[in-house]
C-alpha cells in the first residue's frame, strides 16, 4: 500500500497521523512530536516517550502489540461508557442529580461522573477517539520496534483515520471526545492527570501550520496506483 503513495502525499498524512495521536504522550516532549516521527534511533535517544506508551498497555512483543491494538479498536472502553451514558442521558436532570449525589459511594462512582460531566459536550456518549488516537499512537511506535511492518502499520493508521473521520465532525469533536475517553480510563473526573491533552490541544489549534495542513477530513486515498477501496480490510 505504501508504494501507491507519493511522498508528497504520505508527508501530508504522517502528520495528520501525529495530530491524531500525540495528544496520548504527557511527555515534556509532546509538541516535538506533532512535527516529528518517531525512529528507531530513538529506541536510545528519546526513548522514555516511546517506552512509556508501551509499558502502558504492557506491551512486550509482536503478540501483545498486536491484541493491544485489536482491544483499543474492538473496545476501547466504549461499550462501558455507552452503558453509563444511555442510562444517565435517559434521566430529566434533576433526576440524574439525585442518582449521582445518591451513588458516591459505588465503586464506578468516578466513571459516571466522568460521563455525567461530559454529557453536554458529548451527547452521542461517542469515545471511539480514544481507542483509535491510542491505536494510531503505537502504530507509529510499533514498527521501531519490530512489532509490526511499515506497510501493515500504514494500513492500520490509514484504516483508523477513515474510522474516526465516520464518528467525528472536526477536531474539536475528535479531541472532546478523546479527552472524555481519557478520563474515563483514569477513573478521573476532575482531569487532574489530562492537562496534556489540553495541551495537545493548543498546540494544535495555535498552529496555524497544523490546522491548515491537517484539514480533519483529509483524503485519505492513495495518489497513485489502485484505488485504497480496493483493498482488503484491517488484517492486524
Amino acid at each position: 500500500m505504501l508504494h501507491q503513495y507519493s511522498r508528497k502525499k504520505r508527508k501530508q498524512l504522517e502528520l495528520y497521523f501525529r495530530c491524531l495521536s500525540t495528544i496520548c504522550t504527557d511527555s515534556v516532549l509532546g509538541h516535538y512530536y506533532y512535527v516529528y516521527e518517531f525512529h528507531k534511533a530513538e529506541r536510545w535517544l528519546r526513548k522514555q516517550v516511546m517506552k512509556n506508551a508501551l509499558l502502558a498497555w504492557n506491551i512486550t512483543d509482536a503478540a501483545s502489540f498486536k491484541s493491544t491494538i485489536r482491544w483499543l479498536l474492538d473496545d476501547g472502553y466504549r461499550d462501558e461508557y455507552r452503558q453509563i451514558h444511555a442510562h444517565l442521558s435517559a434521566l430529566t436532570d434533576a433526576s440524574r442529580k439525585r442518582y449521582m449525589e445518591t451513588s458516591t459511594n459505588h465503586p464506578d462512582y468516578a466513571r459516571r461522573a466522568v460521563v455525567d460531566k461530559f454529557l453536554p459536550q458529548l451527547p452521542s456518549g461517542d469515545i471511539a477517539a480514544f481507542g483509535g488516537g491510542w491505536a494510531i499512537f503505537l502504530s507509529r511506535i510499533g514498527p521501531v520496534y519490530g512489532y509490526v511492518t511499515s506497510e501493515t502499520a500504514w494500513k492500520t493508521k490509514i484504516e483508523i483515520a477513515r474510522r474516526l473521520q465516520s464518528h467525528y465532525n472536526n477536531w474539536e469533536d475528535y479531541m472532546t471526545a478523546f479527552a472524555a475517553g481519557y478520563a474515563f480510563s483514569q477513573s478521573d473526573p476532575e482531569m487532574k492527570k489530562a492537562r496534556h491533552i489540553f495541551n495537545g490541544a493548543m498546540s494544535l489549534f495555535a498552529s496555524n501550520t497544523l490546522v491548515d495542513k491537517a484539514v480533519w477530513h483529509q483524503n485519505l486515498l492513495p495518489d497513485k496506483g489502485e484505488s485504497l477501496h480496493k483493498q482488503g480490510k484491517l488484517s492486524i
